[in-house]
């Protein structure tokens, strides 16, 4: 208890232990499962495999997106989030944070490789802790095997490219003849130039290689060959391959999941093994096949350096468990049926949604303000100078470092699962509606994997722009876990009818932190408080609930008397991304002050709505330098073609980084219609102008 709550205040660990635990109960319960099945066929014992390392796959995607099921097991102390700062202090690690995390408003949404060197030269790294340096320990480790299994899938396309298709030799008739006894349509038969073993890749388009030897070889060792390697496609094994390999990329520190992808291996090795001897093949026969076949053709080429994402035949290294099995006659041979493999994903399913949801700890609930002390005041200190609402919650929230990258990680995470996870539902109904169906592991396995990847990597792709432009937003605000007290709630509601300004501030501030659903209606009602401070904190807080009811009365606050509550606003629409709020924010692009104009050119490039073009066009020649070169950005962010000509205009601009920011936003449109202006941008009188003109210039030529 007491080291879980050491670790707790000084990085937010619950999280990762608690995926740690939950995968390693997972993979150990498949463990015990096999344990259990260790006398019945290979197939079988592969398929829980399978499914236990995609459970693990999902596992963290779920684990963000379902509801929390809370189980207090656990009763931790808040951490303490009210603790005072005196002014100094709240002065430095306020200018800290904002060159650190906002050189300029929502500048931290930029792309670092297309950032301007004024702006680059203004980012400076935070400070390395040990909590950071087991997470890049994590990071490398974890880069390493997907750059493995990279190269892996690159080599196969290469060997695709380069790899003769046969269409004439002695024992293509004999390969088509198995390939339709198995079910199989779509196959590639290749054949390599130099000795090489024989071997399977591919997921939607499989190819079966066979050495330059293979047209002298004997019809018995062509037919073991050519079953053993089918069996492979036949099953999808290089799917299952493939997300193995990812599964260990994630959780590379656990030994279990190297456990489970070696006997995945060797589980599927023996379930290609049993197929070929339920064809007729005789045990001694094969084993004296694959005995000459490992001898002649070692491991290949080939092998070694396509092996995370290619299916060899012959791994010595797995010869002598193989052989054995082989030449036992009281193992089963049986696949998987239909019953076996329906019950064994409906288990995966309805194990992983449970876990996923448990959160085994929960937060006591902390006291509104801490008691009087003569060093601490009992009110949190203001700075002297003026500091926006975001900045001082970063700067009360992220006492370190380390939960900034923390809560980088986990919002990025939110963003790309809410995509998803709705193609690993998908893909996991659809693979069980194609095992009941179709039958055998090729209806199920490969109709759930299948899924899984397909819906997983196109909802990635459709979600990590908007993923990435949220993520730093989301890891200046400490996670909440559970609900708040509704009792703190309704005290702190009932404190912003004070009639001191002080007091009320305070519930604000309070209310803010607690990102809880319930202080909705609050902080609406708090937009028309005397204050402006109070209203500055409740569209800040309205911008955190991402709640797309804030819309209209962020839109009716735009009118507001006081310029920073407007910039406030024009922020917290932005953090809502929602389309509705597109005409409010082009409305503000006509303020008076120039802040609340820049804070709405950023926010409208970042809902990424076609509308909001001309409404940028229309200040790219606004008096504010900041202005323009926020505009032009957010046209960049738009890729809008439409602003072409406008943005060849604003290279010419009298400010360097306007014309820095306007040469990447033609680089992000990929116009060619740009070339001309982006050429002339070489010989710019500004370094940076420069350099992002070649940038931008490889872009369109790509």
């Amino acid at each position: 208890m007491a080291i879980l709550e050491i670790l707790q205040s000084s990085f937010n660990w619950l999280p990762v232990i608690d995926m740690v635990v939950k995968t390693t109960l997972l993979l150990a319960c498949a463990a015990l499962l096999t344990t259990g099945l260790r006398r019945s066929s290979a197939a079988s014992r592969h398929l829980i495999w399978t499914a236990a390392l995609m459970a693990a796959l999902a596992l963290p995607v779920l684990s963000l997106t379902l509801p929390r099921w809370n189980v207090p097991v656990l009763t931790l102390s808040a951490p303490d989030r009210f603790a005072a700062t005196p002014a100094a202090s709240m002065d430095a690690a306020s200018s800290r944070m904002a060159e650190t995390i906002q050189p300029r408003l929502g500048g931290s949404s930029r792309p670092v490789a297309a950032a301007p060197s004024s702006t680059l030269r203004r980012f400076s790294l935070p400070q390395l802790s040990w909590p950071a340096l087991i997470a890049c320990i994590w990071a490398a480790g974890a880069l390493m095997i997907l750059a493995r299994l990279a190269v892996g899938i690159g080599v196969v396309h290469w060997m695709s490219r380069r790899t003769e298709i046969v269409t004439d030799a002695p024992w293509l008739a004999l390969a088509r003849e198995i390939a339709a006894q198995l079910g199989l349509t779509r196959v590639t038969f290749r054949r390599s130039q130099q000795p090489a073993m024989p071997m399977a890749w591919g997921v939607f388009r499989p190819s079966v290689l066979m050495p330059a030897d293979a047209d002298a070889w004997p019809h018995e060792r062509l037919r073991i060959v050519l079953l053993h390697e089918l069996a492979h496609v036949r099953r999808a094994d290089c799917l299952t391959h493939i997300l193995a390999q990812t599964a260990c990329a994630l959780y590379w520190m656990n030994p279990l999941a190297w456990l489970a992808a070696r006997r995945l291996r060797t589980e599927r090795e023996r379930a290609c093994d049993d197929l070929v001897l339920a064809c007729g093949t005789p045990g001694p026969d094969y084993a004296d096949q694959l005995l000459e076949i490992a001898r002649a053709t070692g491991s290949g080429r080939f092998s070694r350096t396509a092996a995370a994402a290619s299916l060899a035949m012959a791994h010595r290294s797995q010869l002598e468990g193989r052989l054995m099995s082989i030449l036992d006659p009281s193992i089963p041979r049986h696949s998987v049926n239909r019953v076996w493999a329906a019950a064994a994903t409906t288990l995966a399913l309805l194990t992983i949604v449970p876990l996923a949801s448990l959160q085994p700890w929960v937060y006591a609930a902390p006291a509104m303000i801490p008691a009087e002390t003569p060093q601490q005041p009992a009110v949190v200190q203001k700075a002297e100078t003026k500091v926006s609402v975001q900045q001082k919650v970063n700067v009360e929230n992220a006492v370190v470092n380390q939960e900034i990258v923390h809560g980088a990680v986990q919002g990025a995470l939110q963003g790309i699962s809410q995509g998803a996870i709705q193609g690993i539902a998908q893909g996991a109904v659809q693979g069980i509606t194609q095992g009941i169906t179709q039958g055998v592991t090729q209806g199920v396995t490969q109709g759930v994997s299948q899924g899984v990847l397909q819906g997983v990597a196109q909802s990635v792709i459709q979600s990590v722009p908007g993923a990435i432009s949220g993520a730093l937003d989301n890891a200046l605000n400490v996670d909440q876990s559970s609900k708040a007290d509704p009792k703190v709630v309704a005290a702190l509601t009932e404190a912003l009818k004070d009639s001191d300004k002080e007091v009320r501030e305070s519930a604000m501030h309070a209310l803010v932190q607690m990102r809880d659903p319930g202080i909705f209606d609050p902080l609406v009602l708090a937009l028309k408080d005397a204050s402006p401070d109070v209203r500055e904190s409740a569209a800040f807080g309205l911008g955190q609930l991402r709640d797309k009811r804030a819309v209209a009365p962020l839109t009716a606050a735009l009118k507001d008397s006081a310029a920073n509550v407007r910039e406030q606003v024009v922020f917290a629409l932005g953090q809502l991304r929602d389309p509705a709020a597109v005409d409010g924010l082009a409305a503000a692009l006509k303020d008076e002050n120039a802040d609340v104009r820049e804070q709405a050119a950023f926010a409208l490039g970042q809902l990424r709505d076609e509308r909001a073009i001309q409404p940028l066009l229309s200040v790219i020649k606004d008096p504010s330098d900041s202005v323009r070169e926020q505009a032009v950005f957010a046209l960049g962010q738009l890729r809008a073609r439409a602003a072409v000509d406008p943005l060849i205009i604003a290279t010419k601009d009298a400010n360097a980084e306007v014309r820095a920011q306007a040469v990447f936003a033609l680089g992000q449109t990929r116009d060619p219609r740009a070339i001309d202006a982006l050429t002339a941008a070489l010989k710019d009188s500004s370094v940076e102008v420069r350099q992002q003109a070649a940038f931008a210039l490889g872009q369109i030529s790509r």
